[in-house]
């Protein structure tokens, strides 16, 4: 009988140091008992899935950095904000029901200028 522990902080650990799931499966395999070779499968597919997402669970997250706009006096003028950003691809995150957006830090400048524009008509 061969026993295991493999927790979720020991492969977070691992990956923080650079050590991806596919480099521990491999190890799991090559420095298994002799009497596993024996089996069809060295490392069950469950360890090797779970492995794999507490590898993924850590990448599912990408950080953007951006200016935050909101307080709009009416849902036109979110609107028309809105579309203005979408359209030239610098808008990150919108809620119409909230009438809370966010764009890129590049973009800021040309939505700023927009808007100015906009509120002088």
């Amino acid at each position: 009988m061969v026993v295991a522990s493999i927790s979720r902080s020991s492969v977070r650990r691992a990956l923080l140091k650079g050590i991806g799931a596919e480099q521990i499966i491999s190890f799991l395999k090559q420095h298994c008992h002799p009497q596993m070779y024996k089996l069809s499968s060295v490392v069950p597919r469950t360890v090797a899935d779970q492995i794999k997402l507490w590898e993924m669970e850590r990448e599912r997250l990408e950080f953007t950095e951006g200016v935050l706009y909101k307080d709009f006096m009416s849902l036109h003028d979110f609107n028309l904000l809105s579309n203005y950003a979408s359209s030239n691809g610098v808008l990150i995150y919108s809620d119409e029901r909230q009438r809370t957006m966010v764009v890129t830090k590049k973009g800021h400048p040309s939505i700023k200028t927009f808007w100015k524009e906009e509120q002088a008509k």
